[in-house]
């Protein structure tokens, strides 16, 4: 992007790369409509989407509510599994077998992590991989920073809605990124402070349409 921008700087360039996308969810959201929006942002198209949420930083209320976390890992878990010839299924085979970042990610827990609902692999397609969902991600971790660019979703814990931007800002990426609370200033606050191309409130982090 920035080479192209330097070869011809009066063009309008919308260049995008990366992404290691959060979804904030606070104390004061609609909590079903954030595991809605998260199931389908962080899983739809196998997670592999640039947009694709990666990081869940809940406020500590919500992080540490069974009933949540019991239902974000069932309605992933629900998610159907199989081939992309089968219209049904909502996880199909990802581009190639998994390998280095995701690899890792999938086969390997950092210190304090913990898996709320652990991947299987299909053993007749090595491509094939079931949804995952991490605990206890660290700041600054391989997974908080890494974009992994498949089916695992992150989950880190803010003790505040200040918290959880700079979790969400303290990354090298900045593609997308949206917040769950029905509290106005909460709203305010978040979109005037994260660092994002795409700032999308209660509603996941995919779908957008250039310049809207």
């Amino acid at each position: 992007a920035r080479a192209i921008r330097r070869m011809r700087p009066e063009l309008p360039l919308f260049a995008e790369t990366g992404g290691k996308n959060a979804m904030y969810v606070s104390a004061l959201a609609d909590r079903d409509l954030a595991i809605r929006d998260t199931i389908a942002s962080a899983f739809g198209h196998a997670g592999q989407k640039c947009s694709a949420t990666s990081l869940l930083v809940c406020e500590r209320e919500v992080y540490e509510d069974r009933g949540f976390r019991e239902r974000l890992a069932d309605a992933a878990a629900s998610l159907p599994v199989g081939s992309a010839w089968d219209p049904k299924n909502m996880i199909t085979p990802l581009i190639e077998p998994p390998r280095g970042a995701l690899a890792r990610a999938l086969d390997t827990l950092e210190p304090s992590e913990s898996f709320l609902l652990a991947p299987s692999r299909d053993v007749s397609n090595p491509a094939l991989v079931s949804p995952a969902i991490k605990l206890g991600v660290r700041e600054g971790s391989f997974t908080h920073q890494t974009e992994l660019f498949g089916p695992v979703l992150a989950m880190m814990c803010a003790d505040s809605l200040d918290h959880g931007i700079a979790i969400a800002n303290g990354t090298s990426y900045g593609l997308t990124g949206a917040i769950h609370t029905l509290d106005h200033r909460e709203q305010t606050k978040w979109l005037a402070a994260i660092d994002v191309g795409n700032a999308y409130v209660n509603r996941g982090t995919t779908g957008a349409i250039v310049r809207r």
